[in-house]
């Protein structure tokens, strides 16, 4: 049966019908970049507060953007392992006349901040897209895949051919923004969908992943659908990912809440690498300095930024984590994990530079 995701008779909405305590919060008095980093590095830690007072943040300077970004974040963070949040975000981020039939704007953010924050993890499609894109191994791919017409992209996902080539098949394919998009390309975000269909996804998970596309425009809708073809069967196992000890800035939030995403974020790490670290001396040895910032800011959403709860313990998921830890920076070093575990020890002087933000 289909199921208009527009009309507050999806069955994907039966969570917002429950009952159910409208919080209230105090905002943070932090920039809309710095509120949008903070809600979802709640939502990935499950610390529901932090992530509610960032939601009320962003619902009150910039409501279109906190829309967008808790779809954004559904599909980044939450993926396959709640396809149920997946589809309640989708839907309940569609309309605001939809959301006021069911208790208006904060009522309903809050129940999906809450509902994320809760859910088990599993960031997959987003490490599938930095293996993809940056992976040095994979440029022969890239390249090849570059100059391919639509209708063999199409034929590639129809045939559910590999993974990684797939993959890169369907972001051409549907025109999204990428880094490796290439311009003057046709493209049919309507026929890429249509062709996992013919794959054999999930026509639900399909439906909200194109759904969840034309909301964002971002990439990892386009990708999520694409891991169920290697999701085994079953309730996944969860484990939470190891922590480094949490620093509260003077600002009053954590210091993993400063990161690339935002100009405070991006200030303390030009800080840092300023300072004589392992990392920095690091760096200017072995990495080209216009790309310091990128691969430490990478590097630093490896370690701390990008860490959740309750992830998923699947073998695709796994292995693309793996490859994103490696290969994210898009060079070749002769020990990626080495230079992770350099981030990890340098974490404290990074923290001293960003609790006085």
């Amino acid at each position: 049966m289909h199921f208009d995701l527009f009309t507050t008779t999806d069955p994907a909405l039966k969570p917002l019908l429950s009952d159910y305590e409208v919080p209230t919060v105090e905002p943070l008095p932090v920039s809309s970049w710095v509120a949008m980093s903070a809600m979802q590095k709640g939502i990935r830690r499950g610390n529901v507060d932090l992530a509610l007072r960032a939601a009320a943040t962003l619902l009150k300077s910039d409501p279109a953007k906190l829309w967008r970004r808790l779809c954004g974040i559904v599909f980044e963070d939450v993926g396959l392992a709640s396809v149920d949040t997946i589809r309640l975000v989708v839907a309940a981020t569609r309309s605001k006349s939809l959301r006021e039939e069911f208790g208006g704007e904060w009522a309903v953010a809050s129940r999906l901040v809450e509902q994320m924050a809760i859910s088990p993890k599993d960031r997959g499609s987003d490490d599938l897209l930095w293996t993809i894109a940056q992976h040095h191994e994979l440029e022969e791919l890239r390249a090849s895949l570059a100059s391919v017409d639509l209708s063999e992209h199409l034929s590639r996902i129809r045939e559910r051919g590999a993974l990684l080539g797939l993959s890169l098949a369907s972001l051409h394919a549907s025109g999204v923004r990428w880094d490796g998009q290439v311009a003057g390309k046709t493209a049919n975000a309507a026929a890429t969908f249509d062709a996992m269909r013919v794959a054999g996804v999930d026509p639900k998970i399909v439906m909200a992943a194109e759904q969840g596309f034309r909301k964002t425009r971002e990439p990892l809708p386009v990708l999520l659908p694409l891991l169920t073809l290697a999701l085994p069967s079953g309730v996944l196992p969860a484990q939470d990912d190891e922590f480094p000890p949490v620093v509260i800035a003077r600002s009053g939030l954590p210091t993993f809440c400063y990161d690339a995403f935002s100009w405070e974020g991006k200030a303390a790490l030009s800080r840092f690498l300023k300072r004589n670290t392992i990392t920095g001396r690091w760096l200017r040895r072995y990495v080209p300095a216009e790309r310091h910032m990128a691969v430490l800011a990478g590097a630093v959403f490896r370690i701390d930024g990008g860490l959740v709860r309750q992830r998923a313990q699947w073998p695709c998921a796994m292995t693309l984590r793996w490859l994103a830890d490696s290969g994210y920076h898009n060079m070749k070093l002769s020990d990626p994990a080495g230079f992770l575990a350099m981030i990890r020890a340098d974490l404290p002087k990074l923290d001293e530079v960003r609790h006085d933000l």
